[in-house]
């Protein structure tokens, strides 16, 4: 099962709509159930699969792979909410970058811990695995359940173990690659592409911009 904690947003909207898309049981979070089950109900018409809605809490009991997608700022709070569920055989997938406006650019600012996955390493202690993936995807174009994404995340994470399954988790989602990218603080190097991307995207008026890597495996 995996549990999409915040799940209502866009980008846990997109990400629930895919895995159910690929066969995956799904469950989104959020601090009211009631939300999430009339959010739940809404995606399940629009793919054709079930979609669980529950509380956070109960979302990441029920499931193996939590993927937290909610706003950076708030991460702590629900980490606190979730932590009595989380356990060493599950894995935490942040999803999260650190954005800020500042005088009105766009940037990814370095929490103390390094980046959003390490502060959340930092915050659930030895309670479960945590990798990060997943944060140079857009949200509307995961969304548009009609269009294969087409590019590639990197996948970081300092248990070898819970970095393949996370890839495997990822590569479910049609036509998404998943690249090895080492250690969980590697994300320093990845979450701050998120804030490039997002100015492409405006620049370009276009709906979306990702990366794909050439070169790896003898790519050309």
């Amino acid at each position: 099962m995996i549990a999409i904690l915040g799940g209502t947003g866009d980008l846990g909207q997109g990400l629930a709509m895919r895995w159910a898309m690929a066969g995956e049981k799904v469950i989104i979070g959020s601090r009211s159930k009631e939300k999430a089950e009339r959010i739940a109900q809404e995606l399940s018409l629009k793919v054709g699969k079930t979609i669980l809605g529950e509380t956070n809490l109960e979302a990441t009991r029920s499931a193996d792979f939590i993927v937290m997608s909610v706003p950076f700022e708030g991460c702590e709070k629900i980490l606190e909410e979730v932590a009595p569920a989380l356990s060493m055989d599950k894995i935490m997938l942040s999803a999260m970058v650190p954005l800020k406006l500042t005088e009105g650019l766009l940037t990814c600012y370095s929490p103390p811990a390094g980046s959003a996955a390490e502060t959340v390493a930092k915050l659930v202690g030895d309670r479960v695995r945590v990798c990060s993936a997943l944060q140079t995807i857009g949200a509307q174009e995961l969304q548009r359940i009609d269009r294969p994404i087409e590019g590639d995340t990197v996948v970081c994470g300092d248990d070898a173990q819970a970095r393949r399954q996370t890839m495997s988790y990822v590569e479910k989602i049609a036509n998404l690659r998943a690249i090895d990218g080492g250690r969980l603080c590697n994300s320093r190097l990845v979450e701050p592409v998120t804030a490039l991307l997002i100015k492409l995207t405006g620049r370009y008026k276009v709906p979306a911009v990702g990366i794909k890597f050439v070169g790896l495996n003898g790519d050309k």
